[in-house]
């Protein structure tokens, strides 16, 4: 009797660990989207980290069960628990674990195909063999978990489209609403934002918060913040498959859109830049025959690609634009420059903001308001007001140094325009990055000419996490760099540390260019 208690214990123990570890891995499928490309691949970039090395500890009692000494048995099996509790400790995360109703579905079925294995393994495998099994079974955990997700996908998939039809009802009452779609691979963000305050001067605007530009994400604002008084609504709309914007777009049925940008990002999911570029122009497909698209014409991506509605082009530097940002001026206090319309109209304007990535932005927020009939003259204020989007290019004035926060996501576009808006700077200027991801096969060579392009700008730079920075490292060392400039850690709060340890001369002027979450 006292044996079967003693084996009960034990096997008690490791059905701990596999919930222990199961809220973990839950947490990196929902960082990963609940999506399993994403999370495959985070499995083949973690498989040794947190899959072999976390559990390893699980080793000690399997190893132990063949000597059949319960003594030894229970010690290992004390000791790896304690060092599972450890691994598994509570710790801040940049994005903690939410407790949604999805995860808690799927936190429920995960937990009843362990408490189902674990009882056939008790049933019909002898202790021992009950030992190992329960250990390689939270080895195989992340699978678990994508399985449960597969029993919950056509409940998930009915629920969905309950919300979904609620907003497609809610909405096709709202005969006034105009409706706006705004996509691009980077700067879709801030042109909402920004539209959202130009257009605030005549309308009563609503738009989809933070960023909340998945199908999901753009039902919740309908139905939560869509009221009878809205006259605009700014739907932000973003993409990691193809189709991600038709399907919003058939939700909303926008009457204009925006296309802020194109650019390789998220390659991972989408394999190819044609399928990038097919799936923004998704927005300007699903625009009725009077609709207008609005397009970055600076963007070499945009203007190669055909559409046979209504375009209104923006840009810089592009011929022939309908609205032209020109005599920019960027310096550390902002931006100043002149938008003139087809027409030969123009008007000044100047912004709080840095960087010619902004000014793009905003001339596209011009085009929409003036299309919407307010004039350049009336925009002048607004524009000047103009708040930075938080981790975007975001201008923060410290003590001992000047902060370009642009930590939100990296792409080889947006990161070139960040070192330019940093060389722009007078000072020392320091680079912190783990550098870019989702790139799919572009990922080591765009990484390696970011590195090569950040060497020319910058005079300190540290890169955060030695494995996924080594091709920029090569980059940054392939244009002689110094390296006593050169700093690697392993975490951005150590990075910061060292910077702030520096010594320079002048005052310090730092870029954040990207900052992964917790599942990278």
């Amino acid at each position: 009797m006292e044996q079967i208690l003693l084996n009960a214990f034990i096997l008690l123990l490791l059905f701990g660990n596999i919930n222990l570890s199961m809220l973990f891995y839950l947490h990196m499928f929902q960082l990963n989207s609940y999506q399993f490309l994403s999370h495959l691949h985070w499995i083949k970039s973690k498989w040794l980290k947190d899959i072999v090395f976390r559990n390893i500890w699980l080793v000690i009692p399997v190893v132990i069960s063949f000597s059949q000494n319960a003594v030894l048995l229970i010690t290992g099996i004390l000791i790896s628990c304690l060092i599972m509790v450890r691994v598994n400790r509570k710790r801040e995360y940049k994005k903690p674990l939410k407790y949604t109703k999805r995860l808690t579905r799927l936190l429920i079925t995960t937990g009843i195909l362990n408490l189902l294995f674990a009882l056939i393994t008790i049933r019909f495998f002898a202790f021992m063999q009950a030992v190992i099994a329960l250990s390689i079974w939270t080895f195989l955990l992340p699978f678990i978990i994508y399985l449960a997700n597969l029993i919950n996908q056509p409940m998930e998939l009915a629920i969905n489209q309950s919300y979904i039809n609620r907003a497609k009802r809610k909405l096709a009452e709202m005969k006034n609403l105009k409706i706006i779609g705004i996509t691009g691979s980077y700067g879709k963000t801030s042109t909402k934002y920004f539209l959202n305050k130009l257009l605030s001067v005549k309308y009563n605007v609503v738009m989809t918060p933070g960023n909340f530009n998945t199908t999901l994400g753009v039902v919740k604002t309908v139905l939560e913040h869509i009221n009878a008084t809205h006259e605009i609504f700014l739907c932000e709309m973003g993409a990691r498959h193809v189709k991600d914007i038709k399907k919003i777009c058939d939700v909303v049925h926008p009457q204009y859109g925006i296309i802020s940008s194109i650019g390789p990002q998220h390659l991972e999911t989408f394999f190819n830049m044609e399928n990038i570029i097919n799936t923004k122009f998704e927005l300007a497909d699903a625009l009725p025959e009077e609709g207008k698209i609005f397009l970055n014409y600076d963007n070499q991506y945009i203007q190669n690609h055909a559409t046979k509605k209504k375009k209104i082009k923006y840009g810089c530097q592009a011929k022939e634009l309908d609205y032209k940002a020109e005599n920019i001026r960027v310096t550390a206090k902002g931006s100043a420059f002149t938008i003139r319309l087809k027409n030969g109209e123009t008007q000044e304007f100047r912004t709080k903001l840095i960087g010619k990535h902004n000014v793009e932005n905003i001339a596209g927020a011009i085009a929409v308001a003036h299309e919407f009939g307010i004039s350049l003259e009336e925009l002048v204020y607004p524009v000047k007001t103009l708040e930075a989007v938080p981790h975007r290019l975001q201008l923060i004035k410290g003590n001992t140094a000047t902060i370009i926060d642009d930590a939100y996501n990296s792409n080889p576009i947006g990161a070139r325009a960040a070192l330019e808006t940093l060389g722009s700077f007078e000072g020392t200027k320091i680079l912190i990055t783990p550098g870019m991801v989702e790139l799919g096969a572009k990922e080591n060579e765009l990484n390696y000419e970011f590195g090569c392009e950040a060497a020319r700008v910058c005079d300190y730079i540290v890169l955060v996490g030695s494995t996924q920075t080594q091709y920029i490292k090569k980059g940054i060392q392939s244009e002689n760099f110094a390296e006593t400039n050169l700093i690697v850690v392993e975490s951005f709060q150590e990075g910061m540390q060292r910077i702030a340890e520096l010594q320079t001369k002048q005052e310090k002027v730092v870029l954040i260019e990207n900052d992964l979450p917790d599942n990278y």
